[in-house]
């Protein structure tokens, strides 16, 4: 959860979802970042086969951001 809180104090969020359009279960994840009081979709990926899969890729991204 504190990676969370740090994350979102850099003006980023991390979304993990399901993927409705797949047969597999695979999970989706997007990292959003704030700008002007709105939400912009920086990145997105699929193909996680677990929602813990696509946060570990994710918090990886974000750690790597230099901005």
């Amino acid at each position: 959860m504190e990676k969370l809180f740090n994350i979102l104090n850099k003006n980023l969020w991390i979304e993990v979802t399901p993927s409705i359009d797949t047969k597999n279960d695979e999970w989706v994840v997007a990292i959003y970042k704030r700008k002007n009081s709105e939400w912009m979709p920086e990145l997105t990926e699929g193909g996680f086969r677990t929602a813990q899969d696509a946060y570990i890729w994710a918090f990886g991204q974000v750690d790597y951001d230099k901005d």
